[in-house]
């Protein structure tokens, strides 16, 4: 949200956002907004539906959450969507029913289906876009291209091929860089005294892992490495902490912590209790980032902080050539630790050089952003 914040500023002087997420409202994650979030209302689809046309004829629910809701639907001009990754069939393997399908993209994008119901412009901020293998994922990406958003932008060239030619939508899908690097760090008065190494932990690539080596013990064997060679501080950074998971990335970082056995110091940030840009201001003060989380990559980049990805998805290697930093990747199919420590070694070695170079690029990338928003965000 605070790419979107910084890239509609550049095109209006007067303009609310308002923000609606699905999750409950952590007071501590929301500190550093300049505009009101709110969880959205309904956890149904139904009774949303019902009081969509209601509010067509200014018939506003008597519960007060409902009623706001719909006052700023009605009031907006644009509704954005801002989900990062859609029509993954790696997340699901159900059998092909053609109205489970659209049953989906209708429940993934809700308040989108509200906001055309009422006339808005509807966009699908950028985003990646499958692997797109499942019948039941290519008839939601078709459905939602030709009935859901009037735009939808793609953040990597294979994104905008799955939709072109595996879904074979007909609405262009033009490819820009994650909004999320228009963000900017927040204010840190600290001092970083010692070397850092953030690592970036990840549950949802142990659910993907193809090597024969596991994750973790990939990413113990790296961390000793760094203690022996390097004498770094470590810091192990949970993004995804929900309490809707019983197994998630703090999860990940605290299994880590206990296979660990070397004496150097390791903390794991308490990402619960801190905003987006006090996480960024923190990443961007590492001096080397081992990645695994997409925003995690972002942030780095984006502040140029040298990062060495250990990846699942396309969107990874599409968001490092935006900085020329695509040799810097370890796919989830081949890795082992010795490859890891190996291109660490390299990438430490070089890292001077590597944060100049990404520096050449950054201005590249915020002006392909701002290109972005004149897509997206202008009526």
């Amino acid at each position: 949200m605070h790419g979107v914040h910084e890239t509609i500023k550049q095109f209006h002087d007067n303009y609310e956002i308002v923000c609606y997420q699905q999750t409950p409202v952590r007071p501590d994650s929301i500190r550093d907004m300049e505009f009101p979030v709110y969880t959205i209302p309904y956890n149904k689809a139904a009774p949303m539906l019902m009081d969509a046309i209601k509010a067509l004829f200014d018939w506003l629910p008597k519960d007060n959450e409902r009623a706001l809701f719909w006052q700023h639907m009605k009031s907006s001009d644009i509704v954005v969507n801002i989900f990062g990754i859609c029509f993954c069939s790696n997340f699901q393997a159900r059998s092909y029913f053609y109205f489970r399908a659209v049953r989906s993209a209708v429940s993934q994008f809700l308040v989108s289906v509200m906001a055309k119901l009422h006339r808005k412009k509807t966009v699908k901020c950028t985003c990646s876009y499958g692997p797109i293998i499942s019948k039941n994922d290519l008839v939601a990406a078709r459905f939602s291209a030709r009935y859901i958003f009037d735009v939808m932008c793609a953040r990597e060239m294979e994104s905008s091929r799955q939709m072109k030619n595996i879904a074979q939508i007909k609405k262009q899908v033009p490819v820009f860089p994650d909004i999320a690097n228009a963000m900017k760090p927040g204010d840190n008065s600290e001092p970083q005294l010692e070397r850092t190494i953030g690592i970036s932990v990840s549950h949802q690539i142990i659910k993907q892992w193809k090597s024969e080596e596991p994750y973790l013990c990939c990413l113990e064997k790296l961390i000793n490495h760094i203690h022996c060679r390097y004498g770094c501080n470590i810091l192990l950074i949970p993004n995804e902490v929900s309490d809707k998971l019983a197994y998630n990335d703090a999860s990940v970082a605290k299994d880590l912590m206990q296979m660990l056995t070397g004496s150097g110091k390791v903390a794991i940030l308490n990402t619960a209790k801190m905003t987006s840009s006090e996480l960024k201001t923190t990443i961007s003060q590492c001096d080397l980032l081992v990645a695994s989380r997409y925003h995690s990559c972002v942030a780095a980049l984006s502040a140029g902080v040298p990062t060495l990805v250990v990846g699942w998805h396309h969107k990874y290697a599409e968001l490092l050539s935006h900085y020329g930093q695509q040799q810097w990747m370890v796919a989830h199919t081949d890795c082992t630790s010795s490859k890891l420590i190996d291109m660490f070694d390299a990438l430490w070695n070089q890292r001077e050089a590597v944060h100049n170079e990404i520096e050449t690029k950054r201005q590249r990338v915020l002006d392909l952003v701002k290109k972005s928003g004149t897509l997206m965000f202008m009526k």
